[in-house]
């Protein structure tokens, strides 16, 4: 029975390992193809290279950000602050509206939040509309330029 547990252990440990090289590829997907569409659909003009993170919250603690990058949308400032799921959820989104609480305590200025994803369900999408977060999917990348 132990060994059955660690056994189980060991590929949860494996499955999540795999999880993120997919969201990771599909941030560095991202990146490269962000800017062309920020400008095409909300006239956000990237002023500096989209990244993957690390910022410290109020207390001082890490929080990872998928997608973090500086632009201008009618001469002001603007942070582009997102996530990348690959099959996303409510959870997700909920998770995600969390963080941005925390990361308006320590980035003063407007943010545009971004979620990228596969897929998800249209009520999803709907309600991260609702909450003013933008939804780009992975096709959305394909030879943009």
């Amino acid at each position: 029975m132990k060994n059955m547990q660690k056994q189980i252990n060991g590929i949860a440990k494996e499955l999540g390992e795999l999880s993120h090289s997919i969201d990771f590829q599909l941030e560095d997907r991202t990146y490269r193809s962000l800017p062309y569409l920020l400008k095409r659909d909300f006239g956000i003009e990237v002023k500096e290279r989209l990244i993957r993170k690390f910022i410290k919250n109020k207390k001082g603690e890490p929080m990872e950000i998928n997608i973090l990058g500086k632009g201008e949308r009618d001469g002001k400032e603007i942070f582009i602050v997102g996530e990348a799921k690959a099959n996303l959820s409510l959870r997700h989104i909920i998770d995600f509206i969390d963080r941005l609480k925390d990361i308006r305590e320590v980035i003063k200025g407007e943010i545009f939040p971004i979620i990228v994803t596969y897929m998800t369900e249209p009520e999803t999408e709907e309600f991260a509309k609702s909450k003013g977060i933008t939804i780009y999917y992975s096709y959305d990348f394909e030879s943009i330029y």
